[in-house]
């Protein structure tokens, strides 16, 4: 048997709405377009026989009204009068036989990613979203609704159908066509709480001033039930669920690009195992929760060698003390701890996103929604499974290569190097999206 971790939970407090706006870094005013002419100037080279007046004489005749020569070059930047287009004192400079070249005096811009201080309501309690710099990383890559994410868990609060209700904060968030594996249809709705806050720390809507934020927001996600309301699940189940997403067609290609498996057990399964094999010779990442047992093993299917296994981090980006560890261990996250509170917000250092409200679930009802803190290494899955997306959505087609990336890139916590208390590191965003040549 599976079983996801019991995660403990808070209810965010209804708080006086704060403001927050999104941030540029950079100029205030409107920038001219990068590669767009500079108004009224270009640059001209003459040939190294042509004399100062000759020169003179030849910008007066197209219009120069002023030249300044390049303080370590031959070349000259004119400034035109306000009725002469440059394009045509371009043109007939260059039939003149005293120059070399002339051109428009093209504008560059500085290739700096902005940063995205986002407006939502509680954002202020995702420390989990500051410790990883996700604001910066917002400055050069949300998330292509292209690539999909499968979150594979108790389903997700997609769609309003009979009891069930959507999660009011997911925006435009696009969902594809998913699987119950349980209960054996296509609707795979959450009857529990867990798969709707995994999934929303992938791509819960972003700067719509409501709620939480999701690290891959402009990504789209399916949602594939294999955890029954206890949350609860088997290898046969779980498998299924996996060649569902890997046999998953739309348009004659797959779009999913990873898969989020925040469950997991001891022991290992070779039905497990086949399943993640096929998926990852599909081109599918797999990513796994390592388990909440604070125990030097990782557990299945994250042990497997195809599958990246996630471990938590609280704030202080120590390992999380219900954290698993072992040489399976591949990267860190943000995971949560109940007994912290290092911003002293007067909530617990919990990762908080969007689920139906346990109070309301217990009365049967689905149609209540709280932004709620848990704590686990299923909440620190989602945010390696997120950004994998992100780094999809970048233009990285490989699997191999996302994967690469994500470790290569990481924040080195324990010894020097790879390490069985931390893995590879800690996720770095921003570090990932713009490092190692794959940024474009």
């Amino acid at each position: 048997m599976l079983f996801l971790a019991a995660p403990l939970f808070v209810l965010v407090p209804a708080r006086a709405r704060e403001e927050l706006r999104a941030v540029s870094r950079g100029a205030s005013l409107p920038l001219p377009a990068e590669g767009a002419p500079r108004a009224g100037e270009l640059i001209v080279l003459f040939k190294e026989a042509v004399t100062e007046r000759a020169a003179s004489l030849a910008l007066r005749s197209v219009g120069g009204r002023e030249a300044r020569q390049a303080a370590h070059g031959r070349h000259f930047r004119v400034a035109l009068d306000p009725d002469v287009s440059v394009s045509e004192a371009v043109r007939r400079l260059r039939d003149l036989s005293e120059v070399e070249y002339a051109e428009a005096n093209l504008i560059r811009l500085k290739h700096q990613g902005t940063t995205l201080l986002p407006n939502d309501r509680f954002f202020r309690a995702q420390w989990n979203m500051r410790l990883i710099g996700a604001p910066r990383a917002w400055g050069i890559q949300r998330g292509s609704s292209s690539v999909v994410v499968a979150v594979l868990d108790t389903g997700v609060a997609f769609e309003d159908f009979g009891p069930y209700r959507k999660a009011p904060d997911w925006g435009s968030v696009r969902f594809l066509q998913g699987f119950d594996a349980v209960n054996g249809d296509g609707r795979a709705n959450d009857d529990e709480y867990h798969g709707t806050h995994v999934a929303s720390t992938v791509a819960e809507a972003t700067n719509n001033g409501e709620g939480v934020t999701g690290l891959a927001f402009g990504c789209s996600i399916m949602p594939v039930k294999v955890l029954d309301q206890e949350g609860s699940g088997d290898d046969f189940t779980v498998a299924e669920g996996i060649d569902y997403v890997t046999s998953f067609r739309e348009g004659g290609s797959n779009p999913v690009k990873v898969i989020n498996l925040s469950l997991g057990g001891p022991g290992g399964s070779e039905t497990l195992r086949r399943a993640v094999d096929r998926a990852t010779q599909a081109g599918i990442l797999v990513v796994a929760s390592s388990g909440n047992d604070g125990a030097g093993q990782i557990d299945f299917p994250a042990g497997f060698d195809n599958v990246i296994a996630v471990g938590a981090v609280g704030p202080g980006k120590q390992r999380a003390p219900y954290s698993n560890f072992g040489s399976a261990l591949d990267l860190m996250a943000p995971g949560g701890d109940f007994d912290r509170d290092d911003d002293n917000d007067r909530n617990p250092d919990l990762v908080y996103q969007q689920m139906p409200d346990p109070d309301f679930l217990d009365l049967g009802r689905h149609d209540e929604f709280c932004y709620c803190g848990l704590e686990g290494t299923s909440m620190a899955s989602p945010h390696v499974a997120a950004l994998a997306a992100l780094l999809f959505s970048q233009g990285i087609g490989d699997a191999r290569a996302v994967r690469a990336a994500l470790e290569q890139t990481a924040e080195d916590l324990g010894a020097t190097g790879r390490d069985d208390q931390f893995g590879h590191g800690l996720i770095r965003p921003e570090k990932a999206l713009s490092g190692i040549g794959l940024n474009r």
